[in-house]
């Protein structure tokens, strides 16, 4: 779909309620349509749609932790008309919005200049440092003569003029270990993740899936969740174990739920994230305990 298009299709999309306020102090507008609006007056300005959630994702708490410091604030709030979006809880308009966008992780930030065409994303940011660089690429307007994977993760350079849009391909908003191993970390062992799972409930996040699993005494496991589309839920049991070599094993198969697997447990930036094996590019999926 060509930007017009894309763009035209979420003004007819937008018409919803703004709910949970991420970023604070900004200038944010109730959907993407009165946001474009105000940057199409003001084209030096760009519409931000923040992706967040409002349970379930330590990873957005840090990154409205920088956004809304003073000094990122002071420097972002000129540039930007923020529009919120919670992806834990969304409306009915705003899921018609998330599925356009083709986002089911958080936090995501995507970016589009005064004609609706997607610029640039950024999928964390882990500084204030961060921020501002990102802050410089999209309001100095460097992605259009510079790719800059880290933030954009598509060579926006290499895309013919009117074609780099929101539907120009998806966003690649899937944490990988890569991610995780480049702050602060360390690998649980096995007395650790014992420690840390047993008679304890923690909340997992897939592609698919919000769950919460009660690792229960005797290896016993009791699960519930919802679909990220919305549209399903479930509730089963099943069991956990942790290897010698201490991987965490769930055995689940339940209404549409297949965890059947080993995992690695990794602990940074307080979260647990799953992964499959010790490659770098390897999809990683948090556990985060209930706070509830």
């Amino acid at each position: 779909m060509k930007a017009g298009l894309f763009a035209a299709a979420l003004l007819v999309l937008s018409g919803f309620a703004q709910g949970y306020e991420f970023l604070q102090g900004y200038d944010t507008a109730p959907n993407f349509a009165a946001a474009l609006e105000r940057v199409k007056a003001e084209p030096h300005r760009h519409v931000l749609l923040y992706f967040g959630m409002s349970q379930f994702c330590p990873p957005c708490r840090e990154a409205r932790a920088i956004l809304n410091s003073d000094a990122v604030r002071a420097r972002w709030r000129p540039n930007y008309v923020v529009v919120n979006l919670d992806l834990f809880a969304p409306s009915a308009e705003e899921r018609e919005v998330i599925d356009q966008v083709r986002v089911s992780w958080a936090p995501v930030l995507v970016f589009l200049d005064a004609s609706g065409k997607r610029v640039a994303y950024a999928r964390q940011l882990l500084s204030e440092k961060d921020a501002l660089a990102l802050d410089e690429l999209v309001s100095q307007r460097r992605y259009a003569i510079s790719p800059l994977g880290k933030y954009s993760a598509q060579d926006f350079g290499a895309v013919p003029a009117g074609r780099a849009s929101l539907a120009a391909g998806p966003i690649d908003d899937r944490p990988r270990l890569r991610d995780v191993t480049a702050q602060r970390h360390m690998r649980l062992a096995r007395a650790d993740l014992l420690r840390l799972l047993r008679g304890k409930r923690m909340r997992k996040e897939n592609q698919d899936w919000f769950l919460t699993l009660d690792f229960r005494e005797g290896n016993l496991l009791e699960a519930a969740g919802h679909r990220k589309h919305g549209r399903g839920e479930m509730q089963g049991a099943g069991k956990w174990y942790v290897t010698k070599k201490g991987k965490l094993c769930l055995e689940l198969n339940s209404r549409g739920v297949d965890e059947n697997w080993c995992r690695h447990v990794f602990f940074a930036g307080d979260t647990y994230y799953l992964s499959k094996d010790l490659r770098p590019g390897r999809l990683v999926y948090r556990l985060v305990p209930d706070r509830g």
